[in-house]
């Protein structure tokens, strides 16, 4: 079997963090659903999970022995039919997540059945035609390169319905307190008890990201939370990346207090690496320790943030005491008289 999903992952519009009563109300996308939420380690905020019915095409990848490339149209696709799951997800009252999945297996029947029996599996999609795990996985994490990407299952779409879901609600101030982009992570896991755990993340833009696990049997909300987990922490590496790089570290004190100090405020504290990950998918978590080492990365870049924010306040301190004396040497008093 297969599990594929797309997640993008945004600051929310709104100045400060929603309060665990108030994310329940943002969150609650339908009525009588219930919303779940966690206090520990950081504010979570889980919505209910949504169905969207889809009949549509899989992209496959290239075969083993073939020498086309992995967005190549000739590598061709299955027609899938069943129900994607989607939800929204709140981190710390501030980082918001749309999630769409859907776990993937063949058909036992060789034609489409009617919708009430897809609507019976929710959650899943039944491919018609030869079943290929690995091929799907690798033409899935490449669709949106394809030309005929219209035809093909966007669960990009999805995982967008889920966010405007959430900011049409009238209740944020448009007003975030750092400017940030967006991140998209679109992943795989192969169900495949027979091989060693391994996982693969890498950059593919920007803003895109992939990630390809194989993995034994685990619940597709297990996986699309680990992924989850993960999407959120690779946006708030990208965040403060991005911020430390405005900065001006080295030129201009002011503007770099001015700069950092919202990272100080309203990022580092909701680092949380694996705190959302199921037990059977803490090798994904031990093996992205290990290389690229996500959360070195973070404490490096932590600790830089912390010492500018430092060094910057005593150099302003310093300056400040400086323009004082000179005042008080320019008025002619004495320079104690100005600490009794």
């Amino acid at each position: 079997m297969l599990i594929v999903g797309e997640i993008h992952t945004a600051l929310l519009p709104h100045s400060r963090p929603l309060t665990p009563e108030e994310a329940r109300a943002a969150l609650s996308l339908a009525v009588g659903e219930t919303v779940v939420q966690w206090a520990r380690p950081v504010p979570h905020t889980a919505s209910p999970t949504l169905l969207h019915g889809v009949d549509c095409r899989l992209p496959l990848g290239p075969k083993p022995d073939s020498d086309q490339v992995d967005e190549d149209d000739r590598n061709g696709s299955l027609r899938a039919v069943g129900t994607v799951s989607s939800r929204a997800v709140l981190t710390g009252g501030h980082l918001l997540q749309g999630s769409a999945w859907a776990a993937v297996s063949p058909s036992r029947h060789p034609r489409r059945m009617p919708w009430s029996y897809y609507l019976a599996k929710p959650g899943r999609l039944e491919t018609i035609g030869k079943f290929d795990a690995r091929r799907l996985a690798e033409g899935f994490l490449v669709a949106e390169n394809r030309r005929d990407r219209a035809k093909l299952l966007d669960a990009a779409a999805i995982a967008r319905h889920s966010i405007h879901d959430v900011l049409s609600r009238p209740v944020f101030d448009q007003r975030p307190p750092i400017k940030t982009g967006s991140t998209r992570l679109r992943w795989a896991a192969v169900i495949d008890p027979g091989k060693d755990k391994a996982v693969a993340f890498r950059l593919a833009g920007n803003d895109r990201r992939r990630m390809s696990m194989v993995i034994g049997p685990v619940a597709p909300e297990h996986v699309a939370a680990a992924a989850e987990d993960l999407a959120v922490h690779d946006w708030l590496l990208s965040a403060v990346a991005a911020r430390i790089a405005l900065a001006k570290i080295g030129e201009d004190p002011r503007h770099t207090l001015r700069t950092l100090r919202p990272v100080v405020d309203h990022l580092l504290h909701l680092w949380s690496a694996g705190a959302r990950t199921s037990r059977d998918l803490e090798f994904m978590w031990d093996a992205l320790e290990r290389r690229p080492g996500l959360t070195r990365q973070w404490t490096t870049m932590t600790e830089r943030v912390r010492s500018q924010i430092d060094y910057g306040a005593a150099d302003l301190a310093a300056q400040m005491l400086d323009m004082m004396e000179q005042r008080q040497r320019q008025a002619g008093g004495s320079g104690d008289s100005f600490y009794r």
